[in-house]
Parts: structure tokens; C-alpha cells; sequence
């Protein structure tokens, strides 16, 4: 009977490898045993937010055939691993974005996935790349510190790599560049000229000129300035009309705001506060989304809290306390705090509130990376990957994704591995990810299985006439 009982248990279990896919409303995902349900999008926000669910998605959406695999739905028990492909709309058409990976959060079962706590980690690779045409305003701090230690040296050195210039001029695409300086009071044009260069030798000749002044550093005036009064002076004005321009604003500083020589890293709390409430209203509801003004920020030093996280709630107004600690709040800046890094905080919350990205950089070459990585290539989807415990993996589950600060996109997605039978366990690559391998590899394994529950069903026969025949013998000699 146990032989019998396993080949049953075989015959089933091919079945529903078979079956894997049918029932429902359920999208099957070719080459898998998933399943996944319709995906659901939160409407009435910035933009649609589109998970894909099969290959006709994929390639209705101008995804390339060679990376169909890359775009559909997968789960990797053994890994514990998740990948789905999206993409960005506006009024039904694909809207590229930056590859955000800061500014997307990722929930599994209505808990967010946070990267590097307790095994969990996501990513975000992005696919076809799309020209957009960007005005680019690169905002220097000009402050005597930035003599110190050659950090002005530094970053002229930066933005002169042949890397950034490609990034700021990229072939086949109109953008220009805006350079100004700032201390105290309203930011400069560099030259004293306010002009948008539109190629690579203008551009250089104005980098050369970049150079250290005297004063405080008025880190959140520049910053209002870049994104507001800027942007309304007629030569910019003009040339973001007539070029329909995206408009990213890229702010460089040694240090922390600082108005006087009195100030404490508390007074900070409310001139930061209302250089966020400038940033929600200037890219906030009303505000053309394909006009607001994007603000990264990069810091030369090392950050004075390096454990700094943004807050998950994103509150509207932020306190002496979360931006500074308990330890910092009441130090003075001016020689004091400026001199042991870098208002870290301060950065991270002003690109947030401006949809952009924060980086600390100590080198010319980090500086690089910084700068190309604001004047980053816009891409036309996405795909997303990530790792929870495989215990969650082993039912039904939603996954969330949503999109915060540079714009607001919301949609989730059930996910229904097979219940009977895993797809084939993933191929782990040198990023650390793992590759899906082709269902057929399933085989390898199942055909030798299959084949001695087979086996072992005419064994059930054999064994059932052998056993007939030897003891119906003894019976009739026994008589």
C-alpha cells in the first residue's frame, strides 16, 4: 500500500504543477508557478504607479524582449526573494523618473521592508534609459571655510571631470547649466553675470572662477532662492518656457546654516521649517509636475551624525531635538560644531522635502559621483527586488509599493506562489541577487522523481503477484 500511496501522491503532485495557474481572477506568471491577483493603484495622486503582471504588459509598456524576465513577477522561496517590474504614468502615458531607491517604500504584508535590518534588503535597477531635457542650477558654498584643507580645490576639480560634464551635457538632449555662489545673503551668479550655459567650454571657463568669499553660510536662503525668486528671473524664465526644461537644483556646502556667530544648532529648527514649508509649496499641489523644481544636496566632510535616518512619518515640522540629537542642540555652531562636520540632518531633510537625494563626500572623486548622481539619466521602468525571511513567502501575500517626495504614487499587489510546488530555486549572481532559471531546470528533478514513483508503482503489482504466488502455495500445501 505505501508504494501505491506514494505514486498517488506523484500523480497529484504533477497535477497541480499542471494546473498551477488556473482558477479565478488569477494572472499566471508564464514559466512559474505563481500567481499573482490584478494589481491596485491608489488613485487621484501625482501618478499612477503600474506593476506589471505578465509579458503583455511588459511589452505593451516598450520593454525589451531581453529583459521580459527582469519585468514580470518572481518569488524565490529558497532566497526569500521578490522581483516585480513597474513603471510610472501621467494622464496614461509613461512618465520616466530618476532611479529613486530612497524615495520608494516598500511594504510586505503591511510591514515596511527596511534595507539591512535583520536580513531584509531591497533594490531598484533601472531600465531604458530616456532623454529629458534639464536645467541644471549648481549652487556652490563660497564661505571663508571652504579655503580650508583645499575643499574649494576640490570642488572644481569635481565638477571638471570629463564624468560630470558628460552628465550635465549628455548627447541628444537640450540642457543647460546654472552656476552660482553663496554666503551670506542672496547667491551670486559666478562672473557676476546671471547666464545658462549651454556647452561644455562655457561651462568650464565658469567652474575655473569659482572661489572662496567671506561670510556665514546661508545654506537655507540659497537653497529658497535656487528653487524660487530664481527661477522667475526672465532669462531662466524664458529658457524653461521656450525649452520646456525640468528644473534640478544641486546645493554644495562644507558646514551647517549658520546666520551669526551666536547661533546654536537649535535655531536652525525654525528657519529650516520654513525653508520646507517654501519647498511643499513651490512643489506641492498646483505646481506643474513636470516644472518643480528638484533639489539635491551633497555635503564636503564628514556627517556630525553619522546613524542620522529620516523620519518614516515625514513630519511637517521638525524639532530642535530631531534635528540635531539631544547631545548637539544647544552647541554653538561657529567654530564649534562646523569645525567636527557636517549638518548631515539638515541635508538629508532638504532633499527629501525636494525630492531629490543627499551626499556626504570627503574627495574629489566622491564629489564626482555626487554631481553626476544629481544630474542622474531618468529611465522609463523599473524593477525592484526584495529579501524577506522565506518563512513569509510561503502563502499568499501584498506587497506595496509607494512613492514619496519627488512625487506621490501608491499601488499593491497579491502575490500566490504554488502551494503544491516551488518554481526552480534561484541562481545567486555576484550583486549579492539572485537570477531566475528557466522552469524547465524543474525537470531535472522531477523527471527522476517521477519516474521511480513510477517505478515503484509496478513495483506495487510485482509484489503483489509475487506474494500471491508464494503464499497461495503454502495454503495449498498446508491442505
Amino acid at each position: 500500500m505505501i508504494p501505491r500511496a506514494l505514486a498517488a501522491l506523484g500523480w497529484l503532485w504533477l497535477a497541480a504543477w499542471l494546473l498551477a495557474g488556473c482558477g479565478g481572477d488569477l494572472i499566471p506568471v508564464r514559466g512559474t508557478t505563481t500567481r499573482v491577483s490584478p494589481p491596485e493603484s491608489v488613485p487621484d495622486l501625482d501618478l499612477e504607479l503600474k506593476i506589471f503582471t505578465n509579458r503583455a504588459d511588459c511589452l505593451g509598456a516598450g520593454v525589451d524582449e531581453a529583459d521580459l524576465d527582469q519585468c514580470v513577477p518572481r518569488v524565490d522561496r529558497a532566497s526569500g526573494e521578490v522581483q516585480l517590474g513597474y513603471q510610472f504614468r501621467l494622464n496614461g502615458e509613461e512618465y520616466p523618473l530618476p532611479p529613486f531607491k530612497e524615495h520608494l517604500q516598500v511594504s510586505h504584508q503591511r510591514r515596511l521592508v527596511q534595507d539591512g535590518v535583520g536580513g531584509q534588503a531591497y533594490t531598484v535597477i533601472p531600465h531604458k534609459p530616456y532623454p529629458v531635457r534639464q536645467l541644471y542650477v549648481v549652487v556652490v558654498d563660497g564661505s571663508s571655510s571652504m579655503a580650508e584643507h583645499n575643499r574649494m580645490r576640490k570642488v572644481r576639480q569635481a565638477l571638471l571631470l570629463d564624468d560630470v560634464k558628460d552628465a550635465f551635457f549628455p548627447q541628444g538632449v537640450k540642457t543647460g547649466v546654472v552656476l552660482m555662489e553663496f554666503t551670506s545673503g542672496q547667491p551670486e551668479p559666478v562672473g557676476g553675470k546671471l547666464e545658462i550655459l549651454e556647452n561644455r567650454r562655457q561651462y568650464v571657463k565658469k567652474v575655473k572662477q569659482l572661489s572662496v568669499r567671506q561670510g556665514f553660510t546661508h545654506l537655507y536662503d540659497a537653497v529658497t532662492y535656487a528653487t524660487g525668486p530664481l527661477l522667475k528671473e526672465p532669462v531662466i524664465a524664458n529658457a524653461l518656457e521656450l525649452n520646456e526644461m525640468a528644473v534640478t537644483v544641486v546645493v554644495l556646502t562644507d558646514g551647517f546654516n549658520n546666520i551669526s556667530a551666536r547661533d546654536t544648532c537649535a535655531d536652525n529648527a525654525d528657519r529650516l521649517n520654513l525653508l520646507l514649508k517654501h519647498l511643499d509649496t513651490v512643489r506641492g499641489e498646483g505646481a506643474d509636475l513636470r516644472r518643480r523644481p528638484t533639489v539635491y544636496t551633497v555635503g564636503l566632510g564628514r556627517p556630525v551624525r553619522p546613524r542620522y535616518t529620516l523620519p518614516d512619518d515625514r513630519p511637517a515640522k521638525i524639532t530642535p531635538v530631531q534635528l540635531c540629537g539631544r547631545r548637539y542642540k544647544d552647541w554653538r555652531i561657529d567654530g564649534v560644531l562646523e569645525d567636527r562636520g557636517i549638518d548631515n540632518a539638515s541635508l538629508m531633510l532638504i532633499a527629501d522635502r525636494g525630492g531629490g537625494s543627499a551626499y556626504i563626500r570627503q574627495d574629489r572623486d566622491g564629489l564626482g559621483e555626487a554631481f553626476k548622481a544629481a544630474a542622474a539619466r531618468r529611465y522609463a521602468w523599473f524593477e525592484l527586488r526584495y529579501r524577506v525571511d522565506p518563512f513569509y513567502l510561503r502563502r499568499s501575500f501584498r506587497t506595496q509599493l509607494r512613492l514619496l517626495s519627488f512625487a506621490t504614487a501608491q499601488a499593491s499587489i497579491v502575490i500566490h506562489p504554488s502551494a503544491w510546488l516551488d518554481g526552480p530555486p534561484g541562481k545567486r549572481a555576484e550583486d549579492g541577487w539572485t537570477r531566475p532559471r528557466p522552469f524547465t531546470h524543474t525537470l531535472t528533478i522531477l523527471t527522476p522523481a517521477i519516474g521511480l514513483l513510477i517505478g515503484l508503482s509496478y513495483l506495487n503489482a510485482a509484489w503483489f503477484n509475487t506474494r500471491r504466488a508464494l503464499f497461495g502455495r503454502l495454503r495449498v500445501r498446508r491442505r
